[in-house]
């Protein structure tokens, strides 16, 4: 079977773009070809800043014949009393290419239809491409979408040439004036000019001709060994070899040649962050670093690796020169603002910060600070902190956003965080406070984790969730695909800290719901269609959402996520959560902890609630239920309260000795169903078995919600 080829040349995409476009091509073509009954065995997708290309492989020649069947008009309205067709019948047989004899009786609901029996012939597979791959090319849909020239085409980047091959055998497509053919283009720089792609096999190779490795991952493999190579002539190797400046380069490049260039070393008693920084964020330089780690902040050597689009000999030394000159130009800004900035102290910018603001509606980042003060002081308030932790946890929230008016933080944004870090230890501020004021930001992205610190998974905790709440309070809640304040990173950071980091201490995250909203409050009273208590619910429920989702990672069954986060707010402790769950899932392991569990489903099923009951012993007059009550009683109350109050379970060692006290009274509870009727017709009697039913789910309601359990049953 033959192979198709499509290409798509544009001008240069923008590197985000890039991968994603060609994967979302090869499943638009993928899922067209499906749905036209068209066969294929396999199908690759390339990408280059100029290109989309996608290859099926084994496609078959001839679309499948297929046998379709259409619903027509009820028989009742297309025939007259004598039987004669009328329209509704003619109609539908000649809009389906048949004679109304040819059609078919069916009762479709109930109710008798026309139908049409088709058999569709399959086109040749070309009439099939030049029909869904157009359609497919235009749902290619950016956020930023173009028109160029006198063109009523949109996308990313201006179409300046379509590929389209079967085998040898081009396949004639149209996309408003452009037109498809064999020809495309080669690097822009050494190779500018067209060629013909003589066929689909030798497309790969014929690009690398004209200076274009058109796959990605051999362009990642050549990108990633010249950096590494050129790095080790002067003892050193790269930084951030790999993430998103790795794909950055590898998207911005069709024949990429790695070139070290270098720097003054004076610019080295900057923080290797800043110099990193300024390298990557806007040169998509990659730094070298010592190839023995030396010191654990100063490690950077005075050089750098450019990647070019341009391996010419004689074109080497001007862009090393040209990147140099770049280089040296953006250090010397960042210095400059570094040490001019130290000349205040972070604490003197207070006023500064009040003119900065938040959010229209919501204050200044002043009184953003101020909450977070609030938040740490609550925190260190309900748990039990090392005095230490305390201490600089709410230093940390005072300092922790005053970098932002600084000079360094408004020409590199991305630095906000380090260099609060860096001033405040300029200052003398605690290591535990430096560290924290930095880390606090963590995670920024998707492949960033969690503050290693302490003190900073407690400054993160607080200052992403008052974002959360501040920005759910202002209507600006995520939807759909859209998320411009990045609330879904965030409150997954939220949870990841908590699970991951924190998972020691019992945060309560309502708690701190309800203290950011009712200090946002009072700059809202007047939003139309505010609503404090609906807020409240939304977060609570978008944060839940993760909180599930991080069980399930967990690998905990979702009946076991269901039956422990609808019996308590999971927001309120986490550790107890996760304990509860661990507790559940080892219980639904034996043969035993099941008999267990279906007690407490059969009992909480049957009870209208969960208060708990009071019971009259005079009133029992059946022997198995005096029974359970001498079980229960002896078994589990006698053994589990202290001073003869229930005490909630705590710990892992807790929960497991409560399960194994309900072991007890599995037989007893049999026996009582078996003999004893609950809903009597006496009332007094009723009410007296239902208040042991309760005084017994007390125990199991304490760990989980058991009728969320039923579906584990075998």
């Amino acid at each position: 079977m033959p192979d198709y080829l499509l290409e798509v040349g544009t001008e240069e995409l923008p590197a985000e773009q890039v991968t994603d476009s060609q994967e979302r091509l090869k499943s638009l073509i993928s899922e067209a070809l499906r749905e036209a009954n068209v066969k294929f065995d396999d199908i690759t997708s390339f990408g280059t800043p100029r290109r989309l290309t996608c290859v099926v492989q084994g496609i078959a020649a001839v679309q499948e014949t297929v046998q379709k069947k259409v619903s027509g008009p009820a028989v009742k309205s297309s025939f007259d009393p004598s039987g004669k067709a009328l329209p509704p019948a003619i109609g539908f047989a000649q809009k389906n290419g048949l004679s109304v004899e040819q059609l078919q009786r069916e009762e479709v609901g109930g109710v008798e239809k026309l139908v049409a029996n088709l058999t569709i012939k399959g086109k040749p597979v070309g009439e099939v491409l030049r029909e869904i791959v157009p359609a497919s090319i235009m749902q290619l849909s950016t956020e930023r979408m173009m028109r160029w020239g006198s063109s009523e085409l949109k996308f990313s980047r201006p179409i300046r040439w379509i590929v389209s091959l079967l085998d040898s055998e081009e396949v004639p497509l149209a996309l408003d004036t452009i037109e498809s053919g064999r020809k495309t283009f080669g690097n822009r720089v050494l190779a500018p000019g067209t060629i013909d792609i003589v066929n689909t096999k030798s497309y790969v190779e014929a690009l690398r001709g004209v200076r274009v490795l058109v796959d990605a991952s051999e362009r990642q493999e050549v990108i990633r060994n010249q950096v590494q190579a050129v790095s080790a002539k002067v003892s050193g190797k790269p930084r951030q070899l790999g993430g998103s400046l790795l794909d950055e380069v590898v998207n911005i490049t069709e024949w990429p040649h790695a070139i070290l260039g270098e720097f003054e070393k004076e610019f080295l008693d900057l923080p290797d962050k800043l110099i990193e920084t300024i390298m990557i964020h806007h040169q998509r330089y990659f730094p070298v670093e010592r190839q023995d780690g030396g010191d654990s902040k100063k490690r950077l050597l005075p050089y750098f690796v450019t990647v070019s689009n341009n391996d010419r000999q004689e074109a080497e030394a001007i862009i090393k020169q040209g990147n140099e000159r770049v280089i040296r130009a953006r250090l010397a800004d960042g210095r400059f603002f570094y040490f001019e900035d130290q000349k205040t102290k972070l604490t003197a910018r207070s006023h500064a910060l009040e003119q900065l603001t938040f959010q229209e509606g919501l204050g200044s980042y002043l009184d953003k600070s101020q909450r977070l003060v609030s938040g740490a002081r609550i925190l260190i308030d309900s748990l039990p902190l090392d005095a230490r932790i305390a201490i600089c946890l709410e230093k940390t929230m005072e300092l922790c956003k005053l970098d932002l008016v600084t000079s360094l933080v408004r020409e590199l944004p991305e630095l906000q965080g380090y260099v609060g870090s860096w001033y405040a230890e300029q200052e003398g501020a605690p290591p535990d406070v430096v560290t924290a004021i930095a880390s606090h930001y963590a995670p920024r992205s998707q492949s960033d984790g969690i503050p290693g610190d302490t003190v900073g998974q407690f400054a993160a905790v607080i200052d992403k969730l008052d974002n959360v709440v501040a920005l759910f309070a202002l209507g600006r809640r995520p939807t759909g695909s859209s998320d411009p304040y990045a609330l879904r990173r965030q409150s997954q950071g939220i949870i990841d800290i908590l699970f991951d980091g924190l998972n020691s201490y019992r945060v309560n995250i309502t708690a701190l719901i309800e203290l950011f909203l009712a200090l946002v409050q009072p700059s809202l009273e007047k939003k139309k269609g505010f609503d404090a208590k609906k807020t409240v619910a939304d977060v609570k429920d978008f944060l839940s959402q993760r909180v599930r989702t991080k069980l399930q990672e967990r690998g905990y069954r979702r009946e076991i996520i269901d039956a422990a986060t609808t019996s308590f707010d999971p927001l309120e402790n986490i550790p107890d959560l996760l304990t509860r769950c661990e507790a559940l899932q080892k219980q639904a392991s034996t043969p035993e902890g099941l008999e267990v569990i279906r007690v407490g489903v059969r009992i909480g099923n049957i009870l209208n609630d969960t208060s708990v009951g009071s019971v009259d012993v005079a009133l029992f007059d059946i022997d198995e239920e005096k029974q359970l009550w001498e079980t229960f009683q002896t078994k589990v109350v006698s053994v589990w309260e202290r001073d003869g109050q229930f005490h909630h379970p705590s710990s892992a060692q807790d929960y497991q000795r409560m399960l194994e006290l309900l072991k007890a009274i599995v037989k007893p509870v049999d026996a009582f169903f078996e003999k004893v009727m609950v809903n009597d017709p006496d009332t007094a009697k009723k009410n007296n078995r239902q208040g042991l039913l309760r005084l017994i789910y007390h125990y199991f309601a304490s760990v989980a919600d058991y009728p969320k359990l039923q579906p584990l049953l075998p």
